[in-house]
C-alpha cells in the first residue's frame, strides 16, 4: 500500500502531484496541504489537523464534501504532518510519500526528516519530495537506481556512519567517517543506472537533486 502525505509548506507542481497520487492507495491533506489539493481538483481520503492556515473556503468545501475531516486543537504535542503520518501507520503502508514538507519554514523542514526515521522504525519506505529533490533514509546497504549525470548526496543522519563506501559513482568513496554536515558526500553523480552503498552502522540520509 502507497500513502502520498501533502503538507502546508511548498506546494508540489501539478505534475509531481498527479505522478504520486495517481498510483496511490490512500491521500491524506494536512491542514493546508488541503489547498493544494483542492487547486488541483483532488480529493483527499482524510484532512486533519488543526486548521489555523488551510483557508477558509476551501475547509468549508471539504466539511461539505468530505467525510473524514479529523480536527485538532492548535495547541497540541504534534505537528499535523506528524498527525498525518500517525494516521497512514494505522493502515498496512509499504510506502510513504512526503508532498509540501520543504520550504521556507527550516524547523518544520527538519521536523520532517525525523519523521522519515519514524517510517524507517516501522519498516517503511519513506520519501520527502518537491520538485528538486527526493530525500530519503537507508539503515542498510544498497543499490541507487538514477540516471546518468543526475545528482546524489549523502549525510550521515543523527550518528556517525561507520566504514561509508560508494561504488560506481563519480566519486567514489571508502571506509569514510561519515558525519552530519561532511560536505565531502555532497553533488556526487550517477555515471550508470546504479550506485552502490554500504557502511557498517549508522543511517544514512541520501539525496537526489537537481536546480
Amino acid at each position: 500500500m502507497k500513502v502520498v502525505i501533502v503538507a502546508g509548506g511548498k506546494p508540489p507542481s501539478f505534475n509531481l502531484l498527479n505522478d504520486e497520487v495517481r498510483d496511490c492507495d490512500v491521500l491524506i491533506a494536512a491542514d493546508k496541504g488541503g489547498e493544494v489539493l483542492y487547486n488541483a481538483g483532488i480529493s483527499p481520503n482524510f484532512l486533519l489537523g488543526d486548521f489555523d492556515s488551510i483557508d477558509e473556503k476551501v475547509f468549508k468545501h471539504f466539511q461539505n464534501n468530505l467525510e473524514n475531516i479529523e480536527i485538532y486543537p492548535k495547541e497540541k504535542d504534534f505537528t499535523d504532518t506528524e498527525l498525518a503520518l500517525m494516521k497512514a501507520l494505522e493502515k498496512e503502508v509499504q510506502e510513504i510519500v512526503f508532498l509540501g514538507c520543504t520550504g521556507s519554514r527550516l524547523d518544520h523542514m527538519v521536523a520532517n526528516l525525523g519523521l522519515l526515521k519514524t517510517c524507517l522504525d516501522n519498516g517503511v519506505d519513506a520519501y520527502i519530495k518537491d520538485d528538486n529533490n527526493c530525500i530519503f533514509l537507508k539503515d542498510k546497504n544498497c543499490t541507487l537506481k538514477g540516471e546518468y549525470g543526475q545528482i546524489l548526496s549523502f549525510q550521515a543522519f543523527k550518528e556517525q556512519v561507520e566504514e561509508f563506501s560508494i561504488y560506481g559513482a563519480k566519486y567514489d568513496l571508502r571506509d569514510y567517517r561519515l558525519e552530519f554536515g561532511d560536505p565531502r558526500t555532497v553533488s556526487n553523480e550517477f555515471l550508470k543506472e546504479d550506485v552502490r552503498i554500504e557502511f557498517k552502522k549508522g543511517i544514512v540520509m541520501v539525496m537526489y537533486s537537481k536546480d
